[in-house]
Order: C-alpha cells, then structure tokens, then sequence
C-alpha cells in the first residue's frame, strides 16, 4: 500500500466517522447514510486503485471534489468549523492529494 492510497482509507475512515458522529449528535440519519455512501466510494476507489490507479484515485478524487464543494457550501452559509470548514479542509487535502496520485509518474 502507497501513501496515496493510505491517504484514501484514512479520509474513508473519517467520512465514515463523520456521517456516524452526525447520527448520535444530531438523530441524522442524512448525515449516516451520506457518509457511509461517501465512504464506501471512497473505499471502492481505494480498492480499484491496487489494480487501475486512474480509476481508483480518479473516483476518490471525484467524490473528495463532491465533499469539498458540499461542506464549503455547509460552511460558508453556516459559519460552522463543526462538520463544515472541518471537512471542507479534509476534502480540499484528499482532492490534492488524489490529483498528486494521479499527475505521478509510475
């Protein structure tokens, strides 16, 4: 496993978490059936990216570039650290991050 694809799980992982986090705090179930949907992309993309790097970084930097935009939204309206700017920071790295994946040379 490469530091790119750690990345993958970790930001995965805390997707996951967040959407979990959303459902015991706030009763949303939006928020736990988004994030486990969001993370088992995520995880998918990871698991493609063992056998096809541009598919697997591709689809995690698709669904990063989704989170990225939705949460800036959250927190830009909002003014909100807590999921918004938190996740939006989280999301801007693990789209950089996947892009650097894929610009690499193999």
């Amino acid at each position: 496993m490469n530091a790119y694809q750690v990345v993958l799980l970790l930001y995965a992982i805390m997707i996951a978490a967040g959407g979990v986090m959303g459902y015991t705090q706030a009763q949303s179930v939006v928020s736990l059936v988004n994030g486990l949907a969001a993370a088992a992309l995520l995880l998918l993309g990871l698991g493609l990216s063992f056998r096809n790097p541009a598919a697997g970084f591709g689809l995690g930097a698709v669904v990063a570039l989704a989170l990225g935009v939705f949460f800036a939204y959250r927190f830009f309206t909002t003014g909100k650290w807590m999921p918004g700017g938190v996740t939006m920071i989280l999301s801007i790295v693990a789209f950089a991050t996947m892009l650097a994946a894929l610009l690499r040379k193999p």
